[in-house]
């Protein structure tokens, strides 16, 4: 027990500071039908991905509330909402002066848990779990040009976060091992208008409104550590990783409330 704790905080300490949201839902036990569980969990993000330049740094932080519940003893569904902020980095990926940075806004999202197998002597369970993430944003983008105007996209941005995963569930003492693998991609949808000022003068242009399903890096890998605690609480973290650059980390506390 003393070493999962230390591998609990050596999760919590090495795993990179940006990463991304979604790869799976907490909590990493199956619910069931006889409980409910509540709970709050942080996410962060970073990925790269090509919208309109490619290879565009994107982060993310989530804070969101989750309720799950089991529809049966093999299936749990649930809920999730919250704030999320959503970062592109243009200046990196085409020199712009200013980042499109989004405040928290308002995002939602779902999911379901089946299991597929029980092996109950050795507290192994294989799953599949599927889900997404929807978030509407806005933000601005800027770029300085050489002759002195400047050049700014006033963007709306619909996101969406779409994964399926395949995982093994392993009970040890008051911990729950999961891990697997999973494959995941994003729809978006952008409206911009491009704003020129050059002095005095300034002109708008309403750009068509443009979206696309995007896959870069689908497959990942993931592992997740569910501490079992007094009073139905359960301490949750998960990461994965798709390659060096490309990692994601969430972590949660809930809680079962036993379903009259």
């Amino acid at each position: 027990m003393k070493n999962m704790w230390v591998f609990f905080l050596v999760c919590i300490l090495c795993i990179p500071g940006i990463v991304w949201a979604d790869m799976l839902g907490n909590p990493g036990t199956q619910v069931g039908k006889k409980n409910l569980f509540v709970g709050i969990e942080y996410s962060n993000m970073l990925h790269t991905y090509d919208l309109d330049t490619k290879d565009i740094e994107t982060s993310s932080e989530r804070i969101t509330m989750k309720v799950t519940t089991g529809l049966t003893d093999w299936m749990d569904i649930y809920i999730r909402g919250g704030g999320a902020a959503l970062k592109l980095d243009y200046a990196q990926a085409s020199g712009a002066n200013r980042n499109f940075d989004s405040d928290f806004k308002a995002g939602f999202g779902g999911g379901t848990r089946i299991r597929l197998l029980n092996f109950v002597n050795s507290g192994t369970r294989v799953f599949f779990q599927g889900g997404g993430f929807f978030l509407k944003t806005d933000g601005d983008i800027q770029w300085n040009r050489l002759d002195g105007s400047i050049l700014i996209k006033e963007r709306d941005l619909k996101w969406a976060d779409l994964y399926a995963s395949l995982g093994i569930s392993k009970r040890i003492d008051y911990i729950d091992l999961t891990f697997g693998v999973g494959f995941s991609e994003i729809w978006w949808e952008i409206t911009d208008v491009e704003v020129t000022r050059s002095g005095t003068t300034e002109s708008r242009i309403p750009r068509d409104k443009r979206d696309s399903f995007e896959i870069k890096n689908p497959i990942f890998g993931f592992l997740g550590l569910d501490f079992i605690l007094p009073l139905e609480y359960r301490l949750s973290v998960q990461a994965g990783i798709r390659n060096i650059d490309d990692a994601e980390f969430s972590v949660s506390l809930s809680q079962g409330l036993e379903k009259e």
